[in-house]
């Protein structure tokens, strides 16, 4: 029975000091817990003050950015202001004047009377300062040659002009003025074209090139009924040497213009 007891006891013993070791064990786990926690809440706060830092140093350094960006703008602006208004003035003082210039010259047209197609104009083939013997305005696109045909007396800078002027003037022929137009100055400048051959000749290297003069001037003649007058042209031509460059050349034009002409004779 004692012995029992004694047992008993030493089993108490054993059981509290092995509950008390456990208690110390639970204690020192939920202290080193504790400790642990404690650690990562102070890391975490620590990390949280330094992005707290960072985005106060980034706000600030963004506000100076966006404040020294704006300087620089308006100082661009201001600068750019400052450099146009010198040059704003003077094209204000040009385009005020243009507009006068240009309402001098549209008056000039105005004026313009086409020539009629029932008038023959006589030309003095021999006065060289008589470029238009038309009773009437020039076309503005023919006004440089005709003008350059009144200063100069070169042969073949006049040969040049009047094929300008004839030429021009012939691809507009059913309209009544230009018509009268290129049988006006091409009757001048056939009449001319003995003092031109030479001269010609010798820049085109020994022979004559084509001259639309007489040709077109003898179909605007025979379009006209002026049989006889055409036939002329075309004998001209032939007394040059000319050629039109078609099969028969001016030998058959002018069989076709005689045919022409006996027909509207029956």
């Amino acid at each position: 029975m004692a012995q029992n007891l004694f047992f008993l006891i030493i089993v108490v013993i054993v059981i509290v000091f092995l509950a008390r070791r456990l208690l110390k064990m639970n204690a020192s786990g939920h202290a080193e817990s504790d400790a642990s926690a404690a650690k990562v809440q102070a890391e975490a706060s620590e990390k949280e003050a330094e992005l707290k830092e960072d985005a106060a140093r980034l706000v600030k350094n963004t506000k100076a950015a966006t404040k020294e960006a704006v300087e620089t703008g308006k100082e661009a602006v201001a600068t750019k202001t400052a450099a146009k208004k010198p040059t704003a003035k003077k094209p204000a003082a040009k385009k005020s004047a243009a507009p006068k210039k240009a309402s001098t010259v549209k008056k000039a047209p105005a004026a313009k009377k086409a020539p009629s197609k029932d008038v023959d104009p006589i030309i003095d083939s021999g006065n060289k300062s008589q470029p238009s013997p038309l009773g009437a305005e020039i076309p503005d696109e023919l006004s440089q040659p005709v003008a350059e045909l009144e200063k100069t007396k070169d042969p073949l800078t006049r040969h040049r002009m009047y094929q300008q002027i004839t030429e021009n003037s012939y691809k507009n022929r059913n309209d009544a003025g230009w018509r009268q137009i290129s049988k006006t100055f091409s009757k001048q400048h056939i009449g001319e074209f003995a003092d031109i051959v030479k001269p010609l000749k010798k820049a085109n290297g020994g022979s004559l090139p084509q001259v639309l003069t007489f040709q077109n001037y003898a179909t605007l003649l025979a379009e006209d009924g002026q049989y006889s007058e055409a036939i002329a042209v075309c004998e001209k031509a032939l007394e040059f040497g000319l050629d039109d460059k078609t099969k028969t050349g001016f030998e058959g034009r002018l069989d076709r213009i005689r045919k022409q002409q006996e027909k509207a004779a029956k």
